[in-house]
């Protein structure tokens, strides 16, 4: 497509006005009733998508097990997970296994959000009901945000086929740019909670790439609470004194 300025000559007046049209060639003459175009200059306008979604969505995968990560069995719900994502649209670039933790599991997310700018992390294990499971706890310590949708879902959708599921914790939320999900620890479990929510990722990812850094209002709210105090204070002063 080609944006063309236009010089617009009425035929019995020796006026010109210029216009902006498109058109499907670098040079064309058109004619329309009682007016002839000429356009003079053409430029062609590539319609190009932005780098960040031109590029795979980048997702990190991690088990959280204390025995996979022992090593006394072998993980099998990280690299299902990792499966199913589809390949033309995202690049599973970690995969990492930790022990039920909450500062190990906290720890992990951070690193690949902040470190590794994964923009989809997602977590299987440790999101049930047991004294160890306590990647939700961990995950909701580290996020901005809260996305419930995310997890509703994977209770709810295929609450048919596996009715436990519903015993679910997993949270889901949003860090900076990134999402966060918790998923089963059951491998079949866990593709299927993924699976329920793939189609949404690819908006929400969009949808927080093109939001604006919330700002920091910690520091200055608290120094603004100082100053209200000291004032009130020396104004007490002011009026005692008076007195």
């Amino acid at each position: 497509m080609f944006i063309a300025k236009v010089s617009i000559f009425p035929k019995n007046e020796r006026g010109l006005t210029e216009s902006k049209i498109s058109c499907k060639n670098e040079v064309d003459i058109l004619s329309h009733n009682d007016i002839n175009c000429l356009i003079i200059v053409a430029e062609q306008v590539k319609h190009t998508r932005s780098a960040a979604e031109e590029r795979l969505i980048r997702v990190a995968v991690i088990t959280v097990s204390d025995r996979a990560f022992q090593g006394i069995y072998k993980d099998e719900s990280g690299p299902k997970v990792a499966a199913a994502f589809p390949k033309d649209m995202y690049e599973v670039i970690i995969t990492k296994v930790v022990p039920d933790e909450v500062k190990a599991i906290a720890n992990e997310i951070v690193n690949c959000v902040d470190n590794e700018h994964a923009d989809v992390v997602v977590t299987t294990g440790g999101a049930g009901c047991s004294a160890r499971d306590v990647t939700p706890d961990a995950t909701a310590s580290v996020i901005h945000r809260e996305v419930v949708g995310f997890s509703e879902v994977i209770r709810l959708a295929n609450r048919d086929k596996n009715p436990n599921l519903i015993l679910s914790r997993g949270v889901s939320g949003i860090r900076n740019q990134s999402v966060i999900i918790n998923l089963p620890g059951n491998p079949e479990n866990a593709r299927m909670a993924i699976e329920s929510v793939l189609p949404a990722i690819p908006h929400c990812i969009k949808t927080v790439r093109q939001q604006r850094p919330a700002r920091k209002h910690g520091t200055a709210s608290h120094s603004s609470v100082l100053h209200t105090q000291k004032g009130s204070a020396h104004s007490g002063s002011k009026a005692k004194s008076s007195k």
